[in-house]
């Protein structure tokens, strides 16, 4: 009996430690407009998630995130906003008739 206690107790300390390195994440929900092509950063790190129906969701670390597009090998930023843990932030991405750049609309 005290032989499966002990693989049982590393388990339970695997889990623990699994939740705990998860602890302080929240999710970013972008809505893009049809036809959006323009590689996308959260911070500095290149979104890799691919737009389904003009929609990615992806999960990001807890605190004040900026989310950057790159046009002609820089990044430029489109809107900053807090990640709070386990919540879900939706940023709809648009464009006016007067600007080039999209803009961000942000709801938590």
């Amino acid at each position: 009996m005290r032989s499966f206690a002990r693989p049982m107790m590393g388990v339970w300390l695997i889990l623990f430690y699994l939740a705990a390195c998860t602890d302080n994440v929240g999710y970013v929900e972008i809505k893009a407009f049809p036809g959006f092509n323009v590689p996308l950063y959260l911070d500095s790190v290149k979104l890799g998630v691919p737009f389904k129906n003009g929609t990615a969701v992806v999960s990001q670390q807890v605190g004040r995130t900026k989310l950057q597009l790159e046009r002609g090998g820089q990044l430029l930023p489109v809107c900053e906003f807090d990640v709070r843990k386990n919540r879900i932030v939706t940023v709809k991405l648009t464009v006016s008739a007067f600007e080039r750049i999209p803009r961000c609309e942000l709801k938590k």
